[in-house]
């Protein structure tokens, strides 16, 4: 499909010139003129990498950069690098190595000679710092002041100093993180130290291996595994991670988005996603079953067969939408974010509590610092080169003058890469973690944050966990989760079990704006399921038309106040809800409890007006 583009507009040209006519700037015999080499062909050592650039020539489509360690290189002897656009980064050198280049101009005719050779040594920088790094409250919050001049709360982070000061220092090293997004800037100055050698990302628009597109991946990246001690911008949670971009955002069909999350495996590590559907819209999403298929895919055959890991941005819908502010969003009502494959991940600000705007859901695993609004506190990040196409624009108050940065970064968007880049300290640590046992060490490793908000419990399992809708099971711990995966060595846990339970019909009648609502039991026996690590919740009300009036809970065998929220009563925008029809809800919440025992599932409808009939459900249950 991403041919399309490229070779139609090729062939009408051919068929013009063999046509007998001559195109009106072609010379006699209807061919274009020969291709010129590009002019002012530089090439500009940095670390890990050397940044070719040129001047481009009307009438080329692409460049191809040719390289080699050795001189005299050309078109026959030098390895290829295909570019759209110049001032492109060659990643993944050696530094103190000589590498020499030439550079040629192309089209869908022909390619042109070589330019004159240039050369470059990458070079390591010497006791380098990082300038911004006194910013990123989010990695060592120190009581950073925002831009209202409200001091943050010390401690409210991720605590990564200490994994990367270790006698054993972790910074992410060999661990490979997918950014799948809008786009990554691969040749950033703070980006391209760690981007993958060999041209391994992904363009979905052109086919091609530079997904160089929109803002918001170029700043993703910077928060997972922007690089440190090079005297540029701030570090990454992961600062010497390997990094990848796959540009799906930009060209989003439900085969690119399946595509996405298997591409470059088993050699990606972490799947970092931030993006999702609509926000504060009240409606469910479902995913596709070509990207579930996908995700399955992953856990099964990714990283060696330890199981990609995939963390997924939890929402930013739950203060609604400027459109509908009643609309308000729960990370369940997301398809994506509450599948049990995915890592769904929640924001926090600067004073360790809840982002005014992140969703809440009994799907969420894990919390990670995503800040509020630039005029406020947010995260500070790579931004794309120059300013022009990314955040830090000449308006944007507040912002640094260095517009390669931007300290406006917010969102699930933000917490997500995140924690991938935790991930990544956790994977270098102890590399043969299977995804579930990844998944274990940061519930078990959360620290538990904003301890006075009620929505807490701490479960009666072993080892107990906290847990909160708005947070999973805490904001996540880099220094106790490497610790936990390591010392001593984390024994993995044993091959999953799943157990389904029959389709229950209750076919009750749901009264209407009604506190009490109804209730129905499964009884669940001779599970085999001693610990429970997710469970799915499919739930039929397809006659219920306005879904937001529902308020869904399940309540465990171990009592009632041990429950998942899975549905909270909500408006959905234009007045127009999704019927809940096979809807599939994701738990987290009863992590570690047996699967045996009388599981009730309770309907509120808390509005007015619509009424309907609890129909069915059932129970998929995952664990040990």
């Amino acid at each position: 499909m991403s041919n399309k583009g490229f070779w139609l507009p090729a062939i009408a040209l051919l068929l013009a010139a063999c046509d007998g006519s001559t195109p009106p700037d072609y010379p006699a015999g209807g061919m274009p003129p020969p291709l010129a080499p590009p002019p002012d062909v530089s090439a500009t050592a940095r670390d890990s990498n050397n940044l070719i650039s040129w001047t481009t020539i009307s009438g080329a489509s692409s460049y191809n950069v040719y390289w080699s360690t050795t001189a005299g290189v050309n078109k026959t002897n030098g390895a290829k690098l295909a570019f759209a656009n110049n001032a492109q980064a060659h990643t993944g050198l050696t530094n103190g190595t000589l590498y020499y280049y030439v550079v040629t101009s192309v089209n869908f005719l022909n390619e042109s000679a070589e330019s004159a050779e240039v050369t470059a040594m990458p070079m390591a920088v010497v006791a380098g710092t990082d300038p911004l790094y006194a910013d990123q409250w989010h990695l060592k919050n120190t009581a950073q002041l925002g831009n209202t001049g409200v001091p943050g709360v010390a401690g409210e982070d991720m605590n990564v100093e200490p994994v990367w000061q270790a006698a054993t220092p972790r910074k992410g090293t060999g661990v490979r993180i997918a950014v799948v997004d809008d786009g990554l800037e691969i040749a950033h100055e703070d980006l391209a130290s760690n981007v993958a050698a060999n041209n391994l990302s992904h363009n979905y628009v052109n086919g091609g291996s530079d997904p160089t597109g929109g803002r918001h991946g170029t700043a993703v990246a910077g928060i997972a595994a922007s690089r440190d001690l090079n005297d540029l911008g701030g570090r990454g949670a992961a600062p010497r991670a390997n990094l990848v971009g796959y540009n799906f955002l930009l060209n989003p069909t439900t085969a690119n988005e399946a595509d996405a999350m298997t591409r470059g495996s088993p050699n990606v590590h972490i799947s970092s996603n931030s993006w999702g559907p609509s926000d504060g819209v009240g409606l469910l999403f479902s995913s596709s079953l070509m990207w579930r298929t996908a995700i399955a895919s992953g856990l099964s055959t990714g990283r060696g067969s330890r199981g990609t890991i995939y963390t997924f941005a939890a929402g930013n819908g739950a203060t609604g939408s400027q459109a509908c502010p009643s609309c308000v969003d729960n990370s369940n009502y997301d398809g994506y974010a509450n599948n049990r494959g995915v890592i769904a991940v929640a924001a926090v600000n600067d004073q360790g509590v809840n982002s005014s705007y992140a969703e809440p859901g009994a799907n969420i695993w894990i919390s990670a610092p995503g800040g509020e609004f630039c005029d406020t506190h947010t995260i500070t990040t790579t931004d794309r080169t120059g300013g022009a196409a990314g955040y830090n624009l000449s308006a944007t108050v507040g912002d640094y003058t260095n517009k390669n940065y931007t300290q406006c970064m917010n969102g699930t968007s933000a917490a997500t890469p995140g924690a991938a880049g935790v991930i990544a300290l956790i994977l270098e640590a102890n590399p043969a973690l299977g995804w579930r046992d990844v998944r274990l060490i940061l519930a078990q490793s959360a620290r538990k944050n904003d301890p006075l908000d009620g929505g807490w419990t701490t479960s009666v399992t072993t080892p107990p966990y906290d847990f909160n809708h708005k947070y999973g099971f805490g904001v996540i711990d880099a220094d106790a989760a490497v610790t936990l995966a390591t010392t001593p060595l984390w024994t993995n846990v044993v091959a999953e079990l799943t157990f389904t339970t029959p389709l229950a019909s209750p076919n009750l009648a749901i009264p209407d704006n009604d506190a009490t609502g109804v209730s129905n039991t499964i009884n669940v026996t001779l599970s085999g399921v001693a610990k429970i690590e997710f469970i799915e919740i499919t739930f039929s009300a397809t006659n219920h038309t306005y879904s937001g009036d529902l308020e869904i809970t399940l309540t465990s065998p171990l009592g009632a106040t041990v429950f998942s929220r899975l549905a909270e009563t909500h408006a959905c925008v234009s007045n127009v809800c999704t019927a809940y029809n096979g809807w599939v809800f994701g738990s987290a919440r009863h992590l570690g409890e047996a699967a045996n025992g009388n599981w009730i599932l309770t309907v509120k409808d808390l509005a007015a007006q619509d009424t309907g009939t609890f129909q069915s459900w059932m129970l998929k249950f995952y664990g040990t």
